[in-house]
């Protein structure tokens, strides 16, 4: 079925490819790799640069030519290709890895006469011995599709199709970076949400594709850790990117409309998230503050092993829930949508009204002043009745508070000043200690209604937290949320 529309019998050719930088990676800092790859008896020589790079899709420069041996030979590339490679450091270059692994490519052809070279590369990348104290090696096992002639949009069908049927997941770094950090000895871990850059010239259609693009970056650079890994900040900031995508589509709710289907996906992918992420909250950092007032360690201990237990089953059952949602294909869909500038398009498969369209092409700064005050009103509406507040209305707040922050921090390069800094830091904290009283509440629904017997342990914790939720917020959750009602907006 996968092979149905296949245009050459398959060619298997074992590679070998060594990767040159300096001791330091001045070359990759520069965002060029530059490779002298073995391909039988034949040498070919290639540099390419970083380009851009989103959701498996990459645009790169890259300049190829034989070359006689293992080693570039600068008078064949191009003076387009030199300018990439400063002069001082062609004589510092030297292999700092390489990549052994068998390929097996073949050419597809798809609807609209678009041709695609498929390539199926399983083998290693390793450093070369000496080079930061020893060896190390890495897997390779990746299907890479080029684009030979057509549109763009013929790889995105192709990859949504194996996607679905195979569990793939797009995959945006090269082999290239892997070596520098395997080289380096680099750990890749969980992936925090980076500051944006926006600037006044962009539309508002222009912000929405950046915002949303940083959010499916951040989700798809956790979700192999989330899938195989047992670190907890996978899960936590995979869930993070998904409620900031959540918020942003919320904040553009009435200018650029996502399709049901994408939406339907990202519910599926947010339920499957949360009850792994609230058992680790529970057990990795709800349970340890209580435990130094129990009296029992060795009892404490033996009942929390008992929800250790059965947090290790939510979260295998996660990893079950999210493999059955297909991620890999889900975010394919959104990039191509983002690429096809979707939001142009009514539910109804026309074009939008002129008055939609018309907000899409305004500026960003001034729509994105009118949303922050929008988002302000309630936080200041809850932050003027904060001490009658009960437990889900706080929780309502804190939600608006969330959105709030993430609506600022989305903006945060359209305005600089002091007052900013003042604000954003106010929501952080405000969020937090919100935060912290929320945790507290799920965990005593968890403990509440989980089908586990942690015996005293679980009772004790229970009559802990629901003391808690009995007292209140503190003197200074209260202090901080005031703190909105004088804060004069900085927009």
């Amino acid at each position: 079925m996968l092979m149905a529309r296949r245009r050459s019998v398959p060619l298997r050719q074992a590679m070998r490819t060594l990767y040159f930088d300096t001791p330091d990676f001045a070359l990759s800092a520069l965002g060029v790799a530059l490779r002298v790859r073995r391909i039988g008896r034949r040498w070919l020589q290639t540099i390419k640069t970083e380009g851009e790079r989103h959701g498996g899709l990459s645009q790169r420069a890259e300049f190829e030519m034989p070359v006689s041996r293992g080693m570039p030979d600068w008078s064949r590339f191009p003076a387009e290709a030199l300018a990439l490679v400063p002069e001082a450091l062609r004589a510092q270059l030297e292999p700092m890895f390489e990549t052994r692994f068998e390929r097996t490519a073949w050419l597809i052809g798809c609807h609209g006469g678009a041709s695609i070279e498929v390539a199926l590369d399983v083998g290693e990348v390793r450093t070369l011995k000496g080079i930061n104290a020893g060896e190390r090696r890495l897997p390779i096992c990746e299907i890479e599709l080029e684009l030979k002639s057509g549109q763009p949009d013929a790889l995105f069908e192709l990859a949504q199709g194996w996607a679905q049927r195979l569990d793939c997941l797009p995959f945006d770094t090269s082999k290239a970076e892997r070596g520098v950090r395997l080289a380096r000895g680099q750990v890749v871990g969980p992936l925090k949400s980076v500051p944006l850059t926006l600037d006044s010239g962009m539309s508002v259609e222009d912000g929405f594709a950046a915002i949303v693009q940083a959010c499916l970056d951040q989700f798809q650079a956790n979700l192999p850790g989330v899938l195989a890994s047992d670190d907890n900040e996978y899960v936590h900031q995979a869930r993070v990117s998904l409620r900031r995508l959540r918020a942003a589509l919320r904040l553009y709710r009435k200018v650029c409309v996502l399709p049901d289907a994408l939406m339907d996906g990202l519910r599926t992918l947010v339920g499957a998230l949360g009850p792994a992420r609230d058992w680790d909250v529970l057990c990795g950092e709800t349970l340890p503050a209580i435990a130094p007032h129990y009296q029992n360690e060795a009892g404490w201990q033996q009942g929390a092993a008992v929800l250790e237990a059965h947090r290790v089953e939510v979260r295998a059952a996660m990893q079950a829930a999210l493999q059955l949602a297909r991620p890999g294909a889900w975010l394919l869909a959104f990039q191509r949508w983002l690429l096809q500038r979707g939001w142009r398009m009514s539910p109804s498969g026309g074009t939008v009204s002129e008055a939609q369209r018309f907000i899409q092409l305004s500026p960003l700064k001034k729509w994105a002043r009118g949303s922050l005050h929008k988002g302000h009103r309630p936080v200041v509406r809850g932050a003027r009745v904060f001490a009658g507040l009960q437990p889900l209305q706080r929780h309502a707040l804190r939600i608006a508070i969330k959105r709030q922050r993430y609506a600022a921090e989305f903006f945060q390069t359209l305005f600089a000043g002091r007052r900013q800094v003042e604000y954003l830091d106010m929501l952080r904290e405000a969020q937090d200690s919100l935060g912290r009283s929320n945790d507290a509440r799920v965990a005593w629904e968890l403990l509440k209604h989980a089908s586990v017997d942690a015996g005293p342990v679980g009772q004790f914790a229970l009559g802990w937290l629901a003391a808690q939720q009995v007292q209140g917020p503190t003197e200074d959750i209260a202090g901080q949320v005031q703190g909105f009602v004088k804060f004069a907006p900085y927009w």
